[in-house]
């Protein structure tokens, strides 16, 4: 997944010989192999807990919901997990992920370049993360228990 960040950030980029800071605006994210698909697990299993936790609670809002045979979409899963209190500890998830697995013009991404990221662009990066790795499953699964 591509990412275009609104405010370039100036990121040391390697020449054949020396190298110089140049301003980039791509973020390129991709979990790949064991440890990609362990992270997205893990990732995965945080949503399913914080669901487990808010469905404990509201009895009469589980008797609604099954009452209610929709589909459920993306954007409605996005806006039910930030309204669940457990964002920040998705949003730390999914920023650790992103040290690991997210590069900028080649580099990876460090804590100082994930600091330096514009608060709305690290929100959006930390969005499309969810909507294209996590949230297309969790629907899926969603729906399918829906049945």
């Amino acid at each position: 997944m591509i990412y275009q960040l609104k405010k370039e950030l100036q990121v040391y980029v390697e020449t054949d010989t020396t190298g110089e800071y140049e301003a980039r605006s791509e973020v390129n994210v991709s979990f790949t192999g064991k440890k990609g698909l362990q992270t997205l697990k893990r990732l995965q299993d945080i949503i399913f807990k914080t669901f487990a936790q808010q469905a404990k609670g509201d009895t009469a809002q589980k008797q609604e919901a099954k009452k209610q045979d929709s589909v459920v979409e993306i954007d409605e899963v996005l806006n039910i997990l930030e309204m669940t209190g457990a964002s920040e500890m998705l949003f730390d998830e999914v920023t650790g992920a992103l040290k690991a697995f997210g590069t900028i013009a080649g580099t990876k991404l460090t804590d100082s370049l994930i600091d330096s990221i514009d608060i709305e662009d690290l929100d959006g990066l930390y969005q499309e993360v969810l909507k294209h790795f996590l949230l297309p499953k969790i629907t899926q699964k969603m729906n399918s228990m829906n049945k």
